[in-house]
């Protein structure tokens, strides 16, 4: 297939350095520079062994900043540089001399110091657990000392917890934490260069004795919990345009970086930090977020069938009994978007056909086409037939490095074999792939030797991100260089499935990532991963890590007794990131008929929230902000807020899941946050904030509508997302009758650029009862508006093109009786359903399609 892109990659390669600052929003003292990039964000650069850099690296892909204009006194041992926003004091000694070769002895301690990175040794793998507890530092690192695994160990001194393990990436400073053995030396070797900043009052806002103490890893501080956010670029490269696919024959590169495929490394430094002056309130921390992207890339969005069904499941499939579950979805009536296949698609240890040999499943060579006869050369029949009903599809990678392990990251040798294996399954029809590092080998990142296991670390930096890099920007720039692929239904958007963090998540485990991983969604959360732990993990990381679309294997790695557990999973992946089943054996029709019903059920309610899913996807690409929302981002100022076991869904739903496993009707905590809202199951309302107990059966999961909240449905939402009809869209509403609110939402098209137009909704609540809704449309359409009336409650259309015709109905609620029988009540009905119970009636009126730009109505809603 032909490749167009290559001369526009070899362009960009030419032309990629920075358009740099004004000259006055830049000093250089000594061998630091200081610039200040706008009024709330100022880098310091240590000078690097090739001087300071200008060009775009692997984290700041972005350094077109105005800049503002800095003062300076002092001298280059202590230089004042002062802006209208900030003042910044560098103190620098010296160039420090390099650390000396060869690890310190094992007992000898860097205190108040963690390490970045690493691998526990293989008899402590409970990620929730310390290896050792109840001992004293001298028995952590004598204990290390007789194990042939542990190369370093960890120690907290309040705790008298130790860990062991295989490898660090480096170390960072840390409170409680004590450290020794073989660490790289990486981000504890000294830049010399002692920084403050302050406000212009004189207020400090950020000291660090040595830039070398700032953390590596994305940690992004909660809403109005810190006034200031350090980051330092480290390692810190150059990824050229090309990625890490082949290097074009006429790509004009330095010499000295033809050997790493155009990364070029020469200039690594640690120290070179960003500062971000997050302000003091909520505005103003989502206001440097979004600079936070600006400077080192937003989160892409995905394909709009990304928001769809996926299935896997670690299972030994033939071809025969894959088509037959696929058809089975259909008749079902179940939507799917992606069915997939684990490791199993080609020769494995885990399942062969004859002739297999070890080392076979190194390789993209050696499928299993006793399962898969349509896999044999040329290899497209099964991609045709998943073309044909509408689906994508992945296979699973275990990567293992070239030249039998032996080749370097970004050498010929690598980039060539990775492409090729890549490649050759993506030309036959595979729209993308899944790079699970969950494995017992993998790929390093660069500049390491790989030594085993499946993962590795290069200056703190481990194989997580430079994995996902890898895979994503294979898709992509194939995806580019071939517009037209054959054999498959349009990518739309680049995607892969990779690993969020270096652990598989447990309840309670914080884990932090590398600043440039959010570039490369989506990714999962590891193995044997629990429900709890699922929510946890989805909600933290869209604060902490910039990363929308973290999500679990849905279902988890067991299958339960009875259908209660999964049915559990379901609603919390309906009202999350990205919904794929994975796992153990989690097909909807191996239950009863009442849980796949139920299933059904939950699947129809996601696949009629998919414009409003695209639309929060978009918006987390133009902003930073989630698509599952932590309370605090709205409301920083309850402690309450900061619960990852509750979150809101889309802005308006709050959604407070249950993970108590084998019973049926149970209760669980829930702060209800400020205002008022509409249990989406009975149509009570409750005003918060207050905490209030939820008790729900096996198939309703916790969920209230926001008063002012207003959602986007496809009236027909389909089995496929591509099938979806837009022509028509449902808006729900839950207006305010005596509060004034006002609620802006989006519609991006299907397919939609990233600053393509977007239908703009305006919901405005005077406080008096009348309710005006206006649509700035994009795109011709017709309109159901859908108002969520409290018990009483009446509404009559009072003005805009509603009253030239379009007639109002009220529709009752639905009987307790109705609501509890075979055929349960559901939220989301969407266009002529009936609400819940204790609701209040929907008024329902249909805008017919115009092509009037504004639609504009006025309801007036009576007690």
């Amino acid at each position: 297939e032909k490749m167009a892109l290559r001369p526009l990659l070899v362009l960009l390669a030419v032309f990629s350095a920075a358009l740099g600052l004004a000259p006055n929003a830049q000093v250089t003292i000594g061998h630091v520079r200081v610039q200040a990039l706008s009024p709330t964000l100022v880098r310091i650069e240590p000078k690097g062994p090739l001087g300071f850099v200008d060009n775009t690296t692997f984290v700041v892909v972005n350094r077109d900043f105005a800049g503002v204009p800095i003062t300076q006194s002092g001298d280059d041992k202590h230089a004042i540089l002062k802006t209208q926003y900030y003042t910044v004091t560098v103190d620098q000694g010296p160039t420090p001399p390099p650390p000396p070769p060869g690890p310190p002895p094992m007992c000898q301690a860097m205190t108040n110091t963690d390490i970045t990175g690493g691998t526990r040794i293989s008899t402590c793998q409970d990620m929730a657990k310390p290896c050792l507890t109840g001992v004293t530092q001298d028995q952590c690192c004598g204990n290390c000392s007789t194990n042939k695994e542990c190369k370093v160990w960890i120690y907290s001194p309040s705790a008298k917890d130790c860990w062991m393990m295989i490898n660090a990436g480096g170390s960072r400073a840390a409170v409680d934490r004590n450290c020794g053995g073989d660490i790289p030396s990486g981000s504890n070797s000294s830049t010399g260069v002692s920084v403050t900043i302050t406000s212009p009052s004189g207020q400090t806002l950020w000291h660090v004795s040595d830039l070398n103490q700032v953390n590596q890893n994305l940690e992004w501080p909660s809403p109005t919990k810190s006034a200031v956010y350090a980051l330092q670029d480290y390692p810190r490269f150059y990824v050229p345009p090309w990625g890490p696919t082949p290097m074009p024959k006429d790509a004009v590169v330095d010499p000295a970086t033809v050997a790493t495929n155009g990364y070029d490394f020469r200039n690594n430094q640690i120290g070179d930090t960003y500062v971000f002056l997050l302000g003091s309130t909520l505005d103003e921390w989502h206001s440097a977020r979004t600079e936070f992207i600006a400077l080192s890339g937003p989160t892409p969005q995905i394909p709009d069938w990304g928001w769809g069904t996926w299935f896997t499941w670690w299972t030994q499939y033939t071809e025969t009994q894959a088509k037959s579950e696929i058809a089975r979805w259909k008749t079902d009536q179940l939507p799917l978007d992606v069915w997939a296949l684990d490791m199993n698609w080609r020769n494995s240890p885990h399942g062969h056909q004859p002739g297999y040999k070890d080392g076979m499943n190194h390789y993209y060579t050696y499928p299993n086409t006793e399962l898969f006869p349509d896999f044999a050369d040329p290899g497209t029949a099964w991609f045709d037939y998943i073309q044909s009903q509408g689906l994508r599809t992945y296979f699973n990678d275990h990567p293992f490095p070239a030249n039998n392990g032996s080749a370097f990251q970004t050498t010929k040798a690598e980039v060539d074999f990775r492409w090729q294996g890549l490649t050759m399954w993506m030309a036959r029809g595979l729209t993308y792939w899944w790079f699970d590092a969950n494995w017992g080998f993998s790929i390093p990142p660069p500049n390491v030797p790989y030594t085993g296991g499946d993962s590795g670390s290069w200056d703190g930096m481990d194989n997580r991100v430079w994995g996902s890099h890898v895979y994503y920007r294979t898709v992509e720039l194939y995806d580019q260089m071939n517009p037209n692929r054959s054999h498959t239904s349009p990518p739309q958007r680049p995607v892969t499935l990779t690993k969020y963090a270096a652990d598989n998540m447990v309840p309670g485990l914080v884990q932090h990532q590398h600043p440039a991983h959010h570039r490369f969604p989506v990714w999962w959360t590891g193995d044997g991963v629990s429900l709890e732990a699922s929510v946890e993990s989805m909600v933290d990381s869209g604060v902490y890590d910039f990363k929308p679309y973290v999500h679990s294997d849905c279902g988890g790695d067991y299958r339960p007794k009875d259908g209660g557990d999964l049915l559990r999973w379901t609603a919390h992946c309906v009202f999350g990131t990205v919904f794929r089943y994975h796992g153990s054996d989690h097909r909807p029709w191996t239950y009863t008929t009442e849980v796949e019903d139920v299933i059904r059920s939950y699947l129809n309610m996601r696949y009629k929230l998919i414009p409003s899913l695209i639309a929060a996807g978009h918006q987390a690409t133009l902003t930073a902000f989630p698509v599952v929302v932590r309370c605090d981002l709205f409301w920083p100022e309850h402690p309450e807020a900061m619960s990852n076991h509750q979150y809101l869904h889309l802005n308006d739903t709050l959604v407070a899941p249950i993970w108590q496993q084998g019973v049926n009707v149970s209760s669980r905590s829930v702060w209800v946050p400020p205002g008022d809202w509409h249990d989406a199951w009975s149509g009570a309302v409750v005003t918060g904030p207050k905490t209030i107990t939820a008790q729900q059966p096996y198939e309703r999961i916790p969920l209230w509508h926001r008063a002012g909240g207003l959602l986007v449905l496809a009236s027909t939402p389909a089995l496929r997302v591509d099938e979806q009809d837009w022509s028509e869209l449902t808006l729900e509403a839950w207006p305010e009758r005596d509060h004034e609110v006002e609620t802006h939402r989006f519609v991006t098209e299907r397919n939609a650029a990233r600053h393509a137009p977007r239908t703009h909704i305006v919901m405005q609540c005077n406080g008096q009862g009348l309710v005006t809704v206006t649509i700035d449309q994009t795109v011709p359409r017709s309109w159901v508006l859908r108002l969520h009336l409290r018990a009483g409650q009446q509404a009559r259309v009072v003005g805009g093109e509603a009253a030239r015709g379009s007639s109002l109905t009220h529709l009752a609620p639905v009987s307790a009786t109705t609501a509890s029988s075979s055929r349960p009540f559901m939220p989301f009905g969407g266009k002529g359903s009936a609400p819940a119970p204790m609701a209040g009636p929907v008024a329902e009126l249909t805008l017919p399609a115009s092509q009037h730009a504004r639609r504009s109505i006025q309801l007036l809603i009576e007690q």
